[in-house]
């Protein structure tokens, strides 16, 4: 039994139905399943539509995205859906892994 909100640090398992690799824990009070894909605004988009929760991954454990935390920002980490058997993330709606900055090497002495 957990406590009331309680928050765990999550865990790498696999899912016994399909063998997929997952993140379980604790997320308020809520027992969280999680894929390890991350997803970008239209994939959350898709993911709430299809009825599953979408969490953010912290150092201390994931975070349940309720309508105030996803308008935020002051949440910093991967979005990560709510695991469903068999389910593939496209493409299009993971999210990028390459920075969005470009360094600047022009006017750099060395």
């Amino acid at each position: 039994m957990t406590g009331p909100l309680i928050t765990t640090p999550v865990k790498p398992g696999i899912h016994a139905r399909c063998g997929a690799t997952v993140l379980t824990g604790h997320a308020e009070g809520l027992r969280a399943r999680v894929d390890l894909v991350p997803l970008n605004r239209a994939g959350e988009i898709h993911v709430l539509c299809a009825g599953l929760n979408t969490y953010t991954l912290t150092r201390d454990g994931l975070v349940h995205r309720d309508a105030g935390r996803i308008a935020g920002t002051a949440l910093t980490g991967p979005v990560l859906a709510e695991h469903a058997c068999h389910r593939q993330v496209p493409a299009d709606q993971r999210a990028t892994t390459t920075p969005t900055i470009t360094p600047r090497t022009e006017g750099i002495p060395y």
